[in-house]
């Protein structure tokens, strides 16, 4: 059986894989193929894979998810990140999670793990509202500006 992912940023199709399975074959292997086509990592794309509001379970298989056709898409959101000077663009699914992205940003960047736990991702500008890194990212338009900055003082000097 043949199966089509096609990746979407908006309403945008960036690009798409073919690739071939079996229909016992697990979906997290037919995935794992994919995501070297397509240049994203697995993890991500067996976050949000599935076809309009349906999403799959990685551990079906492919005779499970069949019945909803074979055409499957993954849906991302762009983020940019800036990081002191630095600046970087990356799509993510949109149910990943801000924990993720500040994973993603400290790689990126290069940044220690020690260093790293004590940077938090804030919306729009390094002192806008803190993103809660257990959220999932969720749908927007264009690219969200985030920063990962060090903390500062609490409100009222707490």
């Amino acid at each position: 059986m043949k199966i089509t992912i096609e990746v979407f940023e908006g309403a945008n199709s960036l690009r798409q894989a073919e690739v071939e399975a079996l229909e016992a074959e697990k979906l997290a292997a037919v995935l794992e193929r994919a995501a070297a086509e397509l240049g994203i990592e697995h993890a991500e794309l067996v976050l949000n894979i599935g076809v309009g509001d349906v999403s799959f379970d990685p551990s079906s298989t492919v005779g499970d998810v069949a019945r909803h056709g074979d055409h499957w898409h993954h849906r991302r959101v762009c983020v940019e990140l800036h990081f002191e000077s630095e600046i970087a663009k990356h799509d993510f699914s949109y149910r990943s999670t801000w924990a993720q992205v500040h994973e993603w940003a400290c790689r990126h960047f290069q940044v220690p793990v020690s260093l790293c736990a004590n940077l938090q991702l804030h919306e729009g500008t390094p002192k806008g509202p803190v993103l809660n890194d257990r959220l999932p990212i969720g749908h927007f338009h264009g690219c969200k500006g985030v920063w990962l900055v060090k903390p500062g003082p609490e409100p009222n000097g707490r």
